[in-house]
């Protein structure tokens, strides 16, 4: 039995408000469907630059199979791009129709028009871009209430600056990010200041969780290792407590999470830091101290492929597999380690 989407007419309204508006909209196949798909929640990660990855495209049928023939709209700031396109020109079997929307203030985050489309449509991505204008358009937004309801029942993914929003804590920097060796120096040092926790987006198998994206990029000859784990410590501190989690993906690699928690890891690698203990030394000016012997945090390894692989439950924290390291400083940068678990 098909199941009319209410509001009658949503798609021709939708269609004229978000037209007739200042925002950027864009159509890249089909039109809105009046009528309800059946679809169920789903989360896909993505940890950067996965358009130059072969894993890309099982990793987002995978998404897609869980709203067959739904409506697919990309949000983003700074204007519209293709990758909706990308997703009509690849899997035109499972998308009824494609779009991309720009949201670029927090009059289009409280946008009715705007809010009516995320209510209609099966499949939502958060693309790249700078997630500090995610947080400050969408905090306290009608949209990201939308956006909350939404996960709760249908797909959703991110990549980049949408994977690192997607956690309940985040990193939204305004200007110049940090690097992991300015955080594990100073874990207050200037340029984190905009590390948020629990007042965006709540997705139930992202609670307490912070995302890092492109953790093997290298920059100023480090890569992202160092930072999430000093991002870790500073969440750490913030709840006061160890019942928290950091998820790293390396660039091209895919964690997808479905309903019931159960994930697995397309492409290259998804690195789960869980901490356990607290940090000895947190404090501003500082060189951070998280050593316990060399076992301040355990991290593990889950290789990717083609197809996905891992044994991951994220609902109950039961992860099997991989490769277990345990990470830790004795003092700052200069003292940090990720030694692999002895037998």
């Amino acid at each position: 039995m098909k199941i009319v989407k209410p509001l009658g007419v949503l798609c021709v309204s939708i269609l004229y408000s978000l037209c007739s508006s200042a925002f950027e909209y864009k159509t890249a196949c089909g039109e809105l469907s009046q009528e309800a798909i059946a679809s169920e929640a789903a989360l896909l990660l993505s940890g950067g630059a996965g358009a130059a990855s072969k894993d890309e495209v099982p990793a987002t049928r995978w998404l897609l199979q869980h709203a067959p023939k739904g409506d697919y709209l990309v949000i983003r700031a700074g204007g519209v791009g293709r990758q909706a396109k990308w997703i009509c020109d690849t899997f035109p079997e499972l998308v009824g129709s494609g779009a991309e929307i720009s949201i670029d203030s927090r009059e289009d985050a409280n946008h009715p028009a705007v809010i009516k489309l995320i209510q209609s449509v099966e499949v939502i991505w958060i693309a790249g871009g700078d997630q500090n204008k995610y947080e400050n358009y969408w905090k306290g937004s009608a949209l990201a209430q939308a956006l909350n309801h939404h996960m709760s029942n249908k797909p959703i993914g991110g990549t980049s600056a949408g994977m690192a929003i997607l956690g309940s804590s985040y990193y939204a920097p305004e200007s110049k990010a940090v690097i992991g060796s300015q955080i594990l120096n100073n874990p207050y040092h200037d340029a984190t200041a905009d590390i948020f926790h629990e007042d965006l987006l709540q997705h139930p198998h992202l609670v307490r969780t912070l995302n890092e994206t492109h953790v093997n990029r290298s920059l100023k000859g480090e890569t992202r290792h160092n930072r999430m784990f000093g991002l870790l410590a500073r969440t750490v501190s913030h709840f006061d407590s160890i019942k928290v989690r950091a998820l790293g993906l390396n660039e091209g690699s895919f964690l997808a999470i479905d309903k019931d928690g159960k994930g697995k890891v397309f492409g290259d690698e998804l690195i789960i830091l869980t901490p356990l203990h607290k940090p000895e030394v947190i404090k501003p000016g500082l060189a951070l101290i998280w050593n316990h012997d060399g076992q301040a945090v355990k991290a593990l390894r889950i290789e990717g492929s083609h197809n996905g692989a891992g044994d991951l439950d994220f609902k109950h924290g039961v992860f099997k597999g991989g490769q277990i390291e345990y990470w830790s400083t004795s003092q700052g940068n200069d003292g940090f380690t990720m030694a692999q678990e002895s037998h």
